[in-house]
């Protein structure tokens, strides 16, 4: 059994903190409950899961075998600047005690942030891995986010990193003061965006929260 690297959950998976807003309420503490008004995602994916296997490949070639934290626990989540809006989050622990205190508590960074899809069909998120610019034009390697789940309570996330390259808000401003926006590194990408990265993680539900 492997487990993903430890340096995901400062790094490699961030999304709402970057782009659209730190998440902050959960199902539990500090955003509060599903009695008193807030808004929950609608999942049954919530809960405490065991990862069976973390691979990654960082040039997109055969993926291998990583170490790092035994367990991903998915709760929902609304975001600080859209507090109508409920999200699956996703973040890596280390003990059940561990994942439940920081779905309760919403701490931050969170891995994973899905805002589009269902538990059926699956879910969509993305993730920020590099930010920067080449020349007068904006260079960000924006990470693809998929989870799906199966009838023995397993889930599987993808991850595909691509490499987007696009005009800054102001393209008179470059360097380091150009504004770079998130969301706009999210639409340049196509099919043809060079990948940079790949990531598998399969885990198995172990408890609710």
């Amino acid at each position: 059994m492997t487990y993903p690297p430890a340096y995901l959950a400062n790094h490699v998976f961030l999304m709402t903190c970057l782009a659209l807003a730190c998440v902050t309420g959960t199902a539990g503490g500090c955003g509060g409950s599903e009695g008193d008004g807030v808004p929950q995602v609608d999942s049954d994916l919530l809960g405490i899961y065991l990862v069976d296997r973390f691979q990654s490949s960082p040039e997109c070639g055969e993926l291998m075998d990583a170490a790092g934290l035994p367990r991903l626990v998915l709760y929902s989540a609304t975001l600080n600047d859209d507090p109508e809006q409920a999200v699956l989050a996703g973040q890596f622990c280390g003990s059940a005690e561990q994942c439940r205190a920081r779905a309760d508590a919403g701490a931050g960074p969170v891995n994973y942030s899905f805002f589009e899809g269902n538990d059926a069909q699956g879910w969509l998120g993305y993730g920020i891995a590099s930010q920067g610019s080449i020349g007068a034009q904006c260079r960000v390697d924006v990470q693809v986010h998929t989870l799906t789940s199966t009838s023995d309570q397993t889930i599987e996330i993808d991850t595909r990193q691509v490499e987007t390259i696009y005009d800054p808000a102001d393209p008179a401003v470059v360097g380091a003061d150009a504004t770079c926006g998130i969301l706009a590194a999210i639409a340049a990408i196509t099919e043809d965006s060079p990948c940079t990265g790949l990531f598998l993680v399969e885990a198995t539900f172990e408890t609710g929260l």
